[in-house]
Parts: C-alpha cells; structure tokens; sequence
C-alpha cells in the first residue's frame, strides 16, 4: 500500500496514496495502524483519503479498526477528505455516526488550535500532550453517542433524600421564608 506520514501540530497524518482502498491493502494498513498506534506512540491520527475514489467493505473494516485502536490507546483516529461515494456508504451503514470525519486537515486544524492556545507557556511553546489536546477538542465536537442509553427511566429510580434519613421534610431558612422566592428543585411525590 503506498502511503506517506508526516507531523503536523503533533499529530501524526497518515496519507493513503492509492485510487481503490480495498481487501489488498487491508493487511498493510492494519500493520501500519498497529506499528504507529503502538509502537510510535502516536495515538492521535489523521487519515488522509484525499486520493482514494473507492473503498470496499474490508476498506470499512479498516477504517473502524483504526477507530478501535486509537481508542484503546486513550487517542483518536480522525478521517479527512473522504469522497462523496465514501461518505454516502458510511451514512448507509451508520457509521458516519461512529467515526470522526472531517472535511480537509484544516478544518481539523483550526478547531485544535484555540484549544493549543490555551496550552501554551510563557514562550509559546506547547506545555501540555497532544492527548490533552485532542481530548479538548472531543469536548468541543461531542460526538460520541450511546444510544443505549435512556433518560426517560431515570426518574423512576431515584430516591427521595427524606425516605433515607427518615427525619421527615427539613424546614425552609428563614430568609427563604421571609422573601417570598419560591424553593428550587423538583417537586416532591405525595
């Protein structure tokens, strides 16, 4: 697989340099991803397919696999410049949710950056790691989303402060009292 890495604000930037991205370059690139993930200690990665016009589905397993591995090393795998075909293949099989895709590296970039700004020191070098980082600008995006999650059966098990103590209703300070403002929070159940 023809492939290029540079550095650019301490992000590693993989280039994949070839027309089809398919099952003959799945072996490759998971090696790749394995050997810069784990053994280079580049956890963060921007993936380049600025040149591939196709993909294949072990091309999809790549991907989600390069998504995997930055994970587990506390990173994040970010794909840029997808084509049209790719992406419509990604949001065909929901995964367009799952990954982190971008338009080009710098629109990846101009998010970072206010972010390395606030890292750095007096003289303008950069006092914190990458992964803090990157991990900044995953607050920014917040795209991870569980969706086995279900916030209309959290009332149902919460359990009133007055059922434990078993002291009964505390009463309202008195300022409280005085000043007529109504007492915040939720409504207790009779």
């Amino acid at each position: 697989m023809k492939h290029s890495i540079s550095t650019r604000k301490e992000l590693t930037i993989l280039k994949i340099e070839e027309d089809v991205f398919d099952f003959r370059h799945g072996n490759a690139f998971k090696e790749l991803i394995d050997s810069l993930v784990v053994k280079e200690n580049s956890k963060n990665l921007i993936i380049d397919f600025s040149l591939v016009k196709a993909i294949d589905s072990c091309g999809i397993s790549s991907m989600l696999l390069a998504h995997q591995l930055a994970n587990q090393s506390h990173g994040l795998a970010i794909f840029v410049s997808l084509c049209h075909q790719i992406k419509d293949l990604l949001k065909l099989t929901n995964l367009d949710k799952q990954l982190y895709i971008f338009s080009s590296i710098n629109e990846v970039m101009t998010l970072i950056e206010p972010a390395m700004k606030g890292k750095r020191g007096p003289k303008g070098k950069v006092a914190a790691p990458a992964y803090e980082v990157v991990d900044e600008l995953c607050e920014e995006l917040d795209l991870i989303v569980d969706h086995d999650l279900h916030d209309d059966n959290l009332d149902e098990n919460l359990v009133d402060p007055d059922e434990i103590s078993g002291q009964g209703e505390l009463s309202d300070p008195p300022a409280l009292k005085e000043s007529g403002t109504k007492k915040r929070g939720r409504p207790k159940k009779t």
